[in-house]
C-alpha cells in the first residue's frame, strides 16, 4: 500500500465539506491574497464571494488558511478584509499570488520540513498527480543531486522545489527538460544579480564559477512513451560562505552573496518566477521543438568552447566541448581527435 505524507500547510485544520470543497476548490487562498494585496483598503466578503465564484464560507476559510501562514489580514464584520502588511510570507499562499501560469503550481504542497521533495512528488506521481505539480519544503534533511549526491538543503536558507511534468514526448527527448529548468531559472534569477549566471553541462547553474543551484530530473516511462518527468531545483538564496560545508566553500555559493547593490533574494517571488519562467519555456519547447531552448542555453553555457575532462569510473578522458545536441549529449573532440556525445547519466565533468 502507498503511504503519503500528512497534508501540507494550505486550508489543513478548518473542517470543509466534501461537496462545498468541490465547488470551491478552483480557487486558492492565493488568490485571495491578490485581491487583498490589489486593494488598499477593507476588501468586503461578498465582493471576494462574487469576484471568484465561490461561497462567502470558502473565503473565510481562506482568510484563515492566510493568517496560519503569517499574513496579517484586519477582519471587520462592516468592512470586510484588509491585508495589513504587503511583506509576503514564503509559504504556498503567496507563490501562488504571484504565478502567471496556467497550469505550473496551480495544485501546490507546501512543507516545513521534508527528507526530498523529488521523492514525495514521485509518490504523488504514481498516485495520479495532474500535470504541473509542485512540492515545496522550506527544508530538506535528505536532499539529493545528481549521481546521488548529498545536497544541502537548510530551512530558510534555499528554495527547495520539485515540479512535475507530463510531457507528450519519447524518453529519449527527456534530457530536453533539464535544459529548459536551466535557462528557466537563469532567467529568473539573473536580474537580481551583479554577474550573469552561466551553465555548467548538464545541470548546474554557476555564479563566478561557483555553483549556486542544481537540478536534478528523473522520470518514469514506457518503451515509446513519458509517463512522468519531476525536475526537483535545489537554489542557494540565503546561505552565507561559513554556513556551507568545509569542503564546498570553494565551490559553492548563493544569490545573497551575489546580489546588486541594495538588491534582495525574495525567496517567494523567485519560486513564482521560477514556475512562471519555466512554463513560458516547457511551451515553447513543445510548440517549437528543442531548438528554441539550445539556442538560449548555448549563450548561457560556460561549458561550450573550454576544454574538459570527461571521468567514467576509472577511466579520464580530455577534449573540447563543442556543442549539444537536440537530445542534450554533449559533443566533445577528444585529444586524439575522434568525436564522442555524452549523455548527462554516464559522466562527472570537470575543467581543465
Amino acid at each position: 500500500m502507498l503511504t503519503l505524507s500528512p497534508e501540507p500547510l494550505d486550508d489543513g485544520g478548518v473542517f470543509i465539506d466534501k461537496k462545498e470543497m468541490k465547488r470551491n476548490d478552483h480557487v486558492s487562498s492565493g488568490d485571495i491574497l491578490s485581491l487583498l494585496a490589489a486593494k488598499d483598503g477593507y476588501v468586503s466578503g461578498a465582493f471576494l464571494s462574487r469576484e471568484l465564484n465561490i461561497s462567502r464560507t470558502a473565503v473565510w476559510k481562506r482568510i484563515a488558511a492566510l493568517k496560519r501562514e503569517g499574513y496579517l489580514i484586519d477582519a471587520s464584520t462592516k468592512k470586510g478584509y484588509r491585508l495589513l502588511s504587503n511583506e509576503a510570507c514564503y509559504g504556498k499562499s503567496g507563490i501562488q499570488s504571484l504565478l502567471k501560469t496556467e497550469f505550473l503550481g496551480r495544485d501546490m504542497r507546501f512543507y516545513e520540513s521534508l527528507e526530498s521533495t523529488n521523492n514525495l512528488l514521485k509518490s504523488l506521481a504514481h498516485a495520479g498527480a495532474v500535470h504541473g505539480t509542485v512540492v515545496i519544503a522550506n527544508e530538506q534533511t535528505r536532499g539529493r543531486g545528481r549521481l546521488g549526491r548529498a545536497w544541502e538543503s537548510m530551512a530558510d536558507k534555499g528554495i527547495w522545489m520539485s515540479v512535475l511534468l507530463r510531457p507528450p514526448l519519447h524518453p529519449g527527448n527527456v534530457q530536453t527538460i533539464t535544459l529548459a529548468v536551466a535557462v528557466a531559472v537563469c532567467r529568473a534569477i539573473e536580474p537580481m544579480l551583479d554577474e550573469k549566471p552561466g551553465i555548467k553541462w548538464p545541470n548546474d547553474i554557476l555564479i563566478g564559477g561557483r555553483k549556486v543551484c542544481g537540478i536534478l530530473t528523473e522520470l518514469s516511462a514506457e518503451a515509446e512513451r513519458v509517463s512522468w518527468v519531476i525536475a526537483g531545483i535545489g537554489l542557494n538564496t540565503h546561505s552565507t560562505l561559513e554556513e556551507f560545508p568545509l569542503e564546498l566553500r570553494n565551490k559553492a555559493t548563493s544569490l545573497k552573496m551575489n546580489l546588486k547593490h541594495g538588491g534582495s533574494a525574495d525567496r517567494t517571488r523567485l519560486a513564482a518566477e521560477i514556475l512562471n519562467q519555466l512554463e513560458l519555456v516547457y511551451d515553447n519547447f513543445l510548440e517549437n521543438g528543442p531548438d528554441s531552448i539550445l539556442m538560449e542555453w548555448r549563450q548561457r553555457s560556460i561549458t561550450l568552447g573550454r576544454m574538459v575532462e570527461l571521468i567514467q569510473g576509472q577511466e579520464i578522458l580530455r577534449g573540447k566541448a563543442l556543442d549539444i545536441g537536440a537530445d542534450g549529449r554533449l559533443k566533445v573532440q577528444l585529444e586524439d581527435g575522434s568525436m564522442r556525445e555524452i549523455f548527462s547519466g554516464e559522466i562527472s565533468l570537470r575543467y581543465d
